[in-house]
């Protein structure tokens, strides 16, 4: 469970901000029954105006797990990815940062690093077991002798701390050598927060992550479930293996090999053998997902391959699949674009997936960026409350900020979206129409 990320210095993000799921009443490190559900929000959505940066935060908290799960793989790196405010004349130079605050095991963790295109420059983990802060380590350089270890973190800390390099976070180097309690505070931040790109420049994307979806009965049928439920005219769906040429296979395995050997961070980042990767791509070309559309009553219906199946249809599978399945694991599930190709209606109705206590019994959280204003009006049935609503917005420097809608005064018979689109919460863009006739008619005589 995610109570917090902060970053400073990221894309267009310059100064420290907080995207915070914790609820605007809770105070103190812990609560006082230990009910962390009752603390914090199960969604947060994020609106702004195009290039607000509203995509750059969530992309800042898959940045900094995709250094979690492969710096330790990084060694031999000569640069540490680095993606800084450019926009000013400082900020290149100074170091980025990211921190995550959760909850694992009942227990509040908080664990951060900071970094440049030097390495490594700053980590911590620390922990609250009985609500007050117990330092587990702290890094302040990118060697081994600039970290310390608390006397409360068990295990060969300072032998698995020589083989740390610049470009390696601790945390990663000491899940990879066995480390027992660091290895789970690794795996949650690697496995508990799921981030999801599903814009339509995706779409193949989505279709392959679907394929491998469709391993079992159990997971077909849920998928033939929620189909159902979206109203897409789907009766059911079929899934089969058909048989490969060998030609067909060598061609596939000539490419991926290939591809593996020019690109071999990328497959060392993948955590697969080139073998192993031309199995993935095979199964992908092997596996076929048939979608039996309803007749008219004069005949049976006809059928779709996955390929040839509308956008909406292939978006709503893609995120709702995933989604339960975060649901079922209390996982933290992050989407930018929620609304690609998907009515209102039906993005409100999964957002309410997350908010249905009976559904979701493990407290999974959604965290998502939209431009879906209907999402907070009356069209959504309610989809949010003033709790779950985040703007993002741009300064005119070029620095991106972002604030809870509770930070405004709102009561019940309030219409959210009508009140956000005419400018009462900020984040929407200035748009000027006088001024962009005036220039097309200007350049139309000239």
């Amino acid at each position: 469970m995610l109570l917090r990320f902060r970053v400073t210095n990221h894309r267009s993000i310059r100064d420290t901000v907080e995207l915070v799921l914790a609820k605007s009443t809770f105070e103190g490190a812990k609560p006082s029954d230990g009910n962390w559900k009752s603390v914090t929000n199960r969604v947060v959505g994020i609106f702004g105006s195009n290039a607000s940066g509203k995509t750059n935060l969530l992309n800042a908290a898959s940045f900094a797990q995709k250094a979690i799960n492969s710096s330790a793989e990084w060694g031999d790196r000569t640069k540490f990815p680095y993606r800084p405010f450019v926009l000013d004349g400082h900020s290149p130079s100074e170091t980025s940062a990211y921190e995550f605050d959760f909850i694992m095991g009942g227990t509040r963790y908080i664990y951060g690093f900071e970094s440049n295109s030097t390495g490594i420059q700053g980590e911590w983990l620390h922990s609250f077991p009985e609500g007050r802060r117990r330092v587990l380590f702290e890094r302040t350089g990118p060697s081994f002798e600039s970290i310390t270890f608390g006397r409360n973190l068990k295990g060969e800390n300072v032998r698995i701390a020589r083989r740390m390099g610049a470009m390696n976070l601790y945390l990663s180097i000491a899940a990879e050598s066995g480390h027992k309690e660091l290895r789970r505070v690794h795996y949650y931040l690697d496995r508990h927060i799921e981030y999801a790109a599903y814009s339509e420049s995706q779409q193949q994307n989505r279709i392959r992550f679907i394929k491998r979806w469709m391993e079992t009965d159990k997971i077909r049928r849920r998928a033939e479930s929620l189909l159902k439920f979206a109203d897409l005219g789907i009766s059911r769906l079929s899934v089969e293996d058909v048989p490969m040429d060998e030609e067909k296979l060598r061609i596939i395995a000539s490419i991926t090999k290939m591809l593996t050997e020019n690109l071999p961070q990328q497959s060392a980042a993948s955590g697969k053998t080139a073998d192993e990767l031309v199995e993935e791509v095979a199964d992908d070309q092997r596996r076929r997902i048939k979608f039996w559309h309803k007749g008219d009553g004069r005949n049976d219906g006809f059928v779709l391959e996955i390929e040839n199946e509308s956008s909406g249809t292939v978006a709503w599978l893609s995120l709702a699949l995933p989604a339960m399945r975060a649901i079922e694991n209390g996982l933290t599930f992050v989407v930018d674009e929620i609304d690609a190709s998907l009515h209102p209606r039906l993005t409100a109705a999964f957002i309410s997936l997350f908010k249905d206590p009976e559904i979701n019994v493990l407290g999974a959280q959604l965290i998502f960026a939209s431009h879906d204003t209907s999402l907070m009006g009356h069209l959504a049935g309610g989809a949010l409350e003033k709790e779950d609503v985040w703007f993002a917005e741009k300064a005119a420097d070029g620095a991106s900020e972002y604030y809870p809608l509770t930070d405004f005064p709102v009561k019940a018979d309030h219409n959210l979206e009508r009140r956000y689109l005419s400018g009462r919460y900020g984040a929407v863009p200035a748009v000027s129409w006088e001024d962009l006739r005036a220039s097309l008619v200007a350049g139309v005589h000239e």
